[in-house]
């Protein structure tokens, strides 16, 4: 019998809805649900992940980044191979791997797909897979409510970054990478461990999972609705030298701001300033096409 764990977030959009479907097509497989009776409002996923690691399951995520993010450091920990059905917002894991959204494509990655080693962003310890963020996004993720990102998406997130940014100032910061030494006012500061990151947003045309790198871009504008001339640059990662951006790239990175500062790890507000953020190379494996 094959081993497996699953954990739908109930609150990512159609996760209530999913699950059951999702643990019948697994059983039908000849898969093991090894946590059938997990209650998201009474369990705790890590704690479900260290009871059962020995059986060396399969671990299902059915989320978004931030469902992932929740596993990490028990992923890393035991290398236990992670499937993700994308029913996040932004999903950018999936996005960067191409996995389908269609959840039943996504499970057949358990049959056709491969197993990836990607690699893991470290942020004061913390493991992100995707993207940390000071400024703007950080203001947003703190206040887009649960029910608006349900029922709205990616529209939440907008919505909400268009009630918070004129009241905005931009953030004094100094970003260390490899040793070189940048300072500027910015109004956002993103580092990826990959490629994608917001909601369709690429860091760095060249930047992938696999690639042992951080890739931070700090926007500088003077006015803050100047930032949406860099809309088709933030769409491809492509950036000319006359944007108001900051480009860096490097295995260690630091950043500095006046007083402490909230982070955003992967969506999800875990670290402060200074922040140190470093990569952990080929640290977590997942299925992908």
């Amino acid at each position: 019998m094959k081993n497996i764990l699953v954990f739908v977030n109930p609150r990512a959009r159609q996760g209530n809805q999913l699950e059951s479907d999702i643990k019948n097509w697994l059983k039908d497989q000849g898969f093991t649900v090894l946590n059938a009776n997990f209650d998201p409002n009474k369990d705790k996923l890590l704690d479900t992940i260290e009871k059962y690691h020995r059986e060396k399951p399969i671990v299902l995520i059915g989320g978004g980044d931030g469902s992932v993010n929740e596993a990490l450091p028990a992923l890393v920990k035991h290398q236990l191979p992670l499937l993700v059905i994308p029913l996040g917002t932004a999903n950018n894991l999936a996005r960067s791997l191409e996995i389908p959204t269609d959840f039943k494509k996504s499970l057949e990655l358990l049959n056709q797909g491969s197993i990836k080693r990607i690699d893991v962003g470290l942020a004061n310890g913390v493991h992100f897979v995707n993207v940390i963020g000071i400024g703007l996004s950080t203001q947003v993720n703190r206040l887009v409510r649960s029910e608006l990102k349900r029922w709205l998406g990616v529209f939440a997130f907008v919505l909400t970054a268009l009630k918070v940014v004129w009241r905005m100032n931009p953030i004094r910061v100094r970003i260390e990478c490899d040793g070189k030494s940048h300072v500027a006012y910015s109004w956002q500061i993103s580092v990826c461990n990959g490629r994608n990151y917001g909601n369709g947003l690429v860091i760095h045309e060249d930047a992938t999972l696999v690639d042992q790198t951080l890739h931070a871009l700090s926007t500088e504008v003077e006015k803050w609705w100047q930032g949406f001339m860099l809309i088709p640059s933030l769409l491809t990662g492509r950036f000319r030298k006359h944007h108001p951006v900051t480009v860096l790239s490097g295995k260690s990175i630091s950043i500095h701001t006046p007083r402490p500062m909230q982070v955003d790890v992967d969506g999800d507000i875990k670290a402060k300033t200074p922040l140190k953020l470093e990569v952990l190379p080929e640290a977590l494996s997942i299925f992908a096409p």
